[in-house]
């Protein structure tokens, strides 16, 4: 009697004769629809399959990619650029950061730069969908909504599709990042939803947009926000004290730390590696600092309160009231604020779309189209 399991195991042994022998003729497997974000400080990229979206992680269990770029001579760490927001760019080919390493151009363009950024996504995804090789993926990508006139959109989607076409990727539409956002609510098949307001409180740049819904498609009505404030807003000079015994970017660290444990939590603590000798500091120790949110909100109130300006700015533009609003979409890490959250709340008579990681709906919204 022939035992089960061998069968079993012939038998998938044979399948896998069969995948590899197709996959050297050039078959890869099915193309697959993707949702990407290309964003200014994250980046992230997401699959609909059958109706579910999923947000993919890296090799090391990541869903936002840092979106910056080492350039490295011989493996050592050289330069290091923050991505250009290609939102801003005029998609002129001869704008480019001067680089002097061995091995690399001489000028080094926002496109390509965005190329980097994407390569490693679609790395990620390949990755994530067991595919070796893919000829190119079905991509929404995505562009920042433009606040000023200095960012025409025909430039914004001419250098955001070429950073994707260099990476192999087949760029089947080009979405702003409200409209993603919304449609990862479902907001489009709701029937008494036209008027949307999405919250877009990033790492680099705090957005405000006004949407409206016309037979299940959106219109960006007005945008308005501020291209200096972030999440990532660093301290003015009159946060700072004259003497700290951390630095620059110890002092970073901290504000970061204690933003996010406290938009969790009531209280929190950070910490950073003494630098300079400063009174009772000895250079190598850690430095601990213990805040209350309350304690928090009451230090950052003037930041805070800079974030409701753009809301007001968009609803007294179009001579409307935050009643005329039928839903309000967080989008993200510092939308997650809870002194953000309670304003909007009190602003608008309803809690906020957020139970979409506001780090990744944006993402999740253009695989969901892809759908």
């Amino acid at each position: 009697m022939v035992n089960a399991g061998t069968v079993l195991f012939f038998v998938s042994a044979v399948f896998g004769a069969i995948a590899v022998f197709l996959a050297r003729s050039g078959h890869l497997g099915k193309e697959h629809l993707v949702g990407i974000d290309l964003g200014t400080t994250y980046s992230v990229v997401a699959v609909n399959r059958h109706g579910n979206v999923t947000v993919m992680p890296d090799v090391h269990g990541h869903l936002l990619l840092p979106s910056v770029v080492a350039f490295k001579p011989n493996g050592a760490e050289a330069a290091l650029y923050d991505f250009p927001l290609l939102a801003n760019t005029t998609g002129d080919s001869h704008v480019c950061f001067g680089l002097n390493l061995p091995g690399h151009p001489s000028c080094i363009s926002p496109v390509d730069i965005g190329y980097y950024v994407v390569k490693a996504l679609k790395e990620t995804a390949m990755a994530f969908l067991g595919h070796d090789q893919v000829p190119g993926f079905g991509t929404f990508c995505l562009v920042r909504v433009c606040v000023t006139e200095t960012c025409p959109d025909a430039s914004q989607r001419k250098a955001t599709v070429a950073a994707f076409e260099r990476a192999g990727l087949k760029v089947r539409n080009v979405l702003v990042e409200p409209t993603a956002a919304a449609l990862a609510y479902g907001l489009h098949t709701k029937p008494n939803v036209h008027y949307v307001l999405v919250f877009d409180f990033g790492g680099g740049t705090l957005d405000v947009s006004l949407l409206y819904l016309q037979n299940g498609s959106f219109q960006v009505m007005d945008t308005a926000g501020d291209n200096h404030l972030g999440g990532r807003e660093p301290p003015t000079s009159g946060d700072m004290p004259d003497v700290f015994p951390c630095t620059a970017a110890g002092v970073r660290g901290v504000a970061e730390q204690l933003k996010r444990r406290l938009s969790f939590a009531n209280d929190g603590e950070a910490s950073c590696v003494v630098q300079q000798a400063v009174g009772e500091y000895v250079v190598g120790d850690t430095l601990r600092l213990r805040m209350t949110r309350a304690e928090w909100e009451e230090l950052c109130l003037p930041t805070l309160q800079r974030t409701m300006e753009p809301v007001k700015e968009v609803l007294v533009g179009n001579m409307m009231t935050a009643g005329d609003v039928d839903e309000v979409v967080l989008v993200g890490g510092s939308s997650r604020i809870p002194w953000i959250q309670g304003q909007l709340t009190e602003m608008f008579g309803r809690a906020p779309n957020g139970h979409i990681d506001p780090d990744v709906a944006v993402a999740v919204g253009a695989a969901r189209l892809a759908h």
